[in-house]
This record gives structure tokens, C-alpha cells and sequence, in this order.
């Protein structure tokens, strides 16, 4: 054997190991770690928006609103009992910590009495809440009140229960 040829057969086995793996076998990999890693930083920074946005109020300098609950009445009544006073005024607190809230206020009533009394008492009892509150400091532009009658039953007024459960007026934040 010639020394070119031992070379030319060195040359040919170091080509042949060299072609030991096909690219596809090497590449697939490679591709699906890297599908994976873009997948997993999508869905953190994601994560991180949704979190991000949820303490933007904090961010600002607000405290958190708190949920205000819902003010109660008596059968036929657009005056506040002392549960309902004391909602108000933990309102009236977290409306003075959120200068930039506005509350929204939805008065209701149980089925007693006719729908335009009902409407007509529903108004009243929003008002008395809208009025609560601007005492309290609250400027009354921030607050908005409507009544709905004994459109929307949160319990049923076959029970004296359910019926004082639908006599409320009901207080939405919207920051």
C-alpha cells in the first residue's frame, strides 16, 4: 500500500465516523428544548402581567378596596339601621383611601307592593345611601345610584328571610 492510499483510507474511515449521526437526530432535540424554553418564558411573563396588573392599585398609592357588602332595609323603609350605617361608614373609610374610586349603587326591594311603588322605594333607598356618603365627605360625583324595583331577587320572597335579603341597596367599587 502506497502511502497516499493509507492517507485516502485514514481520510474515508474519519468521514464515515464523522457521518455517524444523521443532522435530524441532533436537531429535533435541539428544536423541542428550545420550543419548550419559549413556551415556559411565555407563560411566566404571562404570570408576571396578570400579577403585575392586579397590584397596580398598590402601585399607585391606593390601598386595596375592600368588598363594601350590601345595606339592608326594612319592609317598606328607605332609612338605614344600624348595620347599614356601619357598612356606610367602612364605605365612606375606603372611599377616603381611594380618592380616585367611584362606587356604584343599586337599590332593590322584596315583592311587597306594587312594581312602581317597589321602583319608586328602590330610588329612595339608593338615594338615602348616595346621601349617607356625601355627608360622610364623599363628593358626589364619585357615586352613582340607581334603583331597580324588585327586578333582581338574590333569594327567594316566599320566606321572610329571603324577602329581607332582597331589601338592600348593594355597593359596586369601580377604581
Amino acid at each position: 500500500m502506497h502511502s497516499g492510499d493509507h492517507m485516502a483510507e485514514h481520510v474515508k474511515i474519519y468521514e464515515e465516523k464523522k457521518r455517524g449521526l444523521p443532522v435530524w437526530a441532533w436537531l429535533l432535540p435541539l428544536l423541542l428544548l428550545l420550543a419548550l424554553l419559549a413556551y415556559f418564558l411565555l407563560h411566566r411573563q404571562t404570570a408576571a402581567t396578570a400579577t403585575t396588573s392586579a397590584a397596580t392599585p398598590a402601585a399607585v398609592g391606593t390601598a386595596a378596596f375592600p368588598d363594601l357588602g350590601t345595606v339592608h332595609f326594612a319592609t317598606d323603609q328607605a332609612t338605614l339601621t344600624p348595620e347599614g350605617t356601619a357598612t356606610l361608614q367602612q364605605a365612606a373609610t375606603a372611599m377616603k383611601s381611594n380618592p380616585n374610586a367611584h362606587l356604584r349603587l343599586e337599590g332593590y326591594t322584596d315583592n311587597t307592593g306594587t312594581s312602581p311603588h317597589n321602583d319608586t322605594l328602590s330610588d329612595q333607598r339608593a338615594k338615602t345611601v348616595v346621601d349617607f356618603l356625601t355627608a360622610q365627605g364623599i363628593d358626589r360625583s364619585r357615586l352613582t345610584g340607581q334603583g331597580f324595583g324588585d327586578a333582581k331577587p338574590v333569594d327567594t320572597n316566599a320566606t321572610a328571610q329571603g324577602k329581607a335579603d332582597n331589601r338592600r341597596v348593594e355597593l359596586f367599587s369601580q377604581q
